[in-house]
């Protein structure tokens, strides 16, 4: 009965991270470009016992010769979906949704190089200086790691689909720009550092500057969250269930405990 109540009681706090992970999806469910997350499981140590006394004893019987007796489960990871979000346009000209397999824009956060799919920039005017930002108002960044500078607020901004800005100011002067976008190699180690940006872990992970090749930018799009709200919402009642089911596992566990306690006494 220890062993029932420490199986469900552990499960039942793993069981809990994956229901905060689905509550996270679908808070996010409007964020764009949110690349939603799934939670895994994996079995705790297993036990072998040995339920039959030999053919002698029991012919005829067909039941497995050993029972497996588990301890629980845990989260093993939790996985990155980069299934392509939906396109919604806005006709915001700094509005950019970056299509692609694994590709995201590389902006600055502090001394850190952060990676995001949320294309929804703005120009931010610093003691004179108007740089383009991302909505957490970190420097976006051109290929060459500089940040993305005007000397003048923009009046119009084009970007192509090859992610070339091109700002013009009030009096036509016209200032060039690269978007700097990186490919990554092993997304499912990126580190969710909130915002809705990324980092790479540890320095461990090669990524590929590239330009244009494998990646598209639509001007006046943003992608959304890529979270399928009804398998969500399907996932989130079969957790429920799991806990309430896993909550009733250590309910009767600890009656059974009492009982068992009452005719010792």
């Amino acid at each position: 009965m220890n062993i029932q109540m420490a199986t469900a009681s552990s499960s039942l706090s793993q069981t809990q991270k994956k229901m905060d992970t689905i509550a996270n999806n679908i808070a996010n469910v409007n964020t764009a470009g949110y690349k939603s997350r799934e939670a895994t499981f994996q079995n705790l140590l297993t036990q072998t016992y040995a339920n039959q006394t030999g053919e002698e004893a029991e012919p005829g019987r067909i039941t497995p010769e050993n029972l497996r007796v588990g301890f629980g489960s845990k989260v093993g990871l939790t996985t990155l979906r980069n299934e392509q979000g939906a396109a919604q346009e806005t006709g915001r000209d700094l509005d950019v949704m970056l299509e692609g397999e694994n590709v995201y824009f590389r902006v600055q956060n502090g001394d850190a190089i952060n990676y995001t799919r949320d294309g929804s920039f703005e120009i931010q005017n610093q003691n004179g200086v108007f740089s383009l930002v991302t909505s957490r108002g970190n420097t976006v960044l051109d290929p060459n790691g500089n940040e993305i500078t005007f000397g003048a607020n923009p009046s119009q901004v084009s970007i192509s689909e090859t992610g070339e800005l091109v700002a013009t100011d009030a009096n036509g002067n016209e200032q060039t720009y690269q978007l700097s976008i990186a490919k990554i190699d092993r997304p499912q180690a990126l580190v969710n550092v909130g915002g809705n940006e990324f980092s790479l872990q540890n320095g461990e992970l090669e990524l590929v500057v590239i330009d244009g090749e494998e990646f598209k930018t639509r001007q006046g799009f943003l992608e959304m969250s890529n979270v399928d709200l009804t398998n969500e919402t399907t996932e989130m009642i079969s957790t429920q269930r799991l806990l309430q089911f896993q909550s009733q596992a250590i309910k009767m566990a600890d009656e059974m405990m009492g009982l068992a306690n009452t005719i010792k006494r």
